[in-house]
């Protein structure tokens, strides 16, 4: 899946040339906590997000302490200038991270994570032509589809078995499954209990009622 497939085109922007009150208006109006700030060109030159906005001047109950000029740092300065700043130039963050219209959903989502911000401008040509938000790939989970497993014993162990290996890296060697009306038992040992979860998470994830766990713990070094 791709950010054409999820991705919102109706965005709502900002000019860098219009003033700190007027863009959180337009966040409050359009309940959003992020716009994207766009040139005359349509181009992507900043992000404007609700915790560029947290350090103002406007709602501190009293004004920090000033350093003497010669303790004053660069870092210093650009607090000040987010803090007192009257134009979204001045206040919102420059580096921005965007994404393509073909760029795959599960590349943004760690991208999302991996820099802990809430949305990607989709660009093409540097222009704004959408914006994919964590909510827009939440919902990816609830319209995706049930695990749909055969209902045959067999079947069921060779499916258990194959994401066994494919998922976790266990082999039939370390853990093995058996299935009997489709009740899943799993022996084995494993090294630690964060591992006997996975694989009960693994299970559960495929959808299959009955769960029997016969794994025994045993942390490395211990038995050898």
């Amino acid at each position: 899946m791709q950010a054409k497939d999820i991705m919102t085109t109706n965005v709502v922007s900002i000019s860098p040339a219009v003033g700190v009150r007027h863009a959180v208006a337009v966040m409050i109006q359009n309940e959003v906590s992020g716009l994207p700030v766009v040139d005359d060109e349509g181009r992507v030159c900043g992000m404007l997000t609700e915790g560029d906005l947290l350090l103002r001047r406007d709602i501190r109950l009293a004004p920090r302490l000033a350093h003497g000029p010669e303790l004053i740092s660069e870092i210093d300065l650009e607090r000040y200038i987010c803090s007192n700043g009257w134009c979204v130039a001045d206040v919102m963050s420059r580096d921005v991270i965007v994404a393509r219209a073909d760029s795959e959903v599960s590349d943004i989502a760690e991208s999302l994570q991996a820099h802990r911000i809430k949305r990607l401008p989709i660009v093409m040509d540097r222009k704004l032509v959408g914006i994919v938000s964590r909510r827009d790939i939440l919902r990816i989970i609830l319209e995706a589809p049930s695990a749909s497993l055969p209902k045959e014993d067999e079947s069921i162990r060779l499916a258990v078995r194959t994401r066994l290996r494919a998922d976790l890296g266990l082999t039939q060697q370390k853990v093995q499954v058996s299935v009997k009306n489709g009740q899943i038992t799993i022996d084995g040992q494993v090294e630690s209990d964060l591992k006997r979860k996975a694989i009960r998470v693994l299970v559960e994830s495929l959808g299959i009622g009955g769960y029997r766990d016969r794994l025994r713990v045993t942390p490395p070094g211990i038995g050898d």
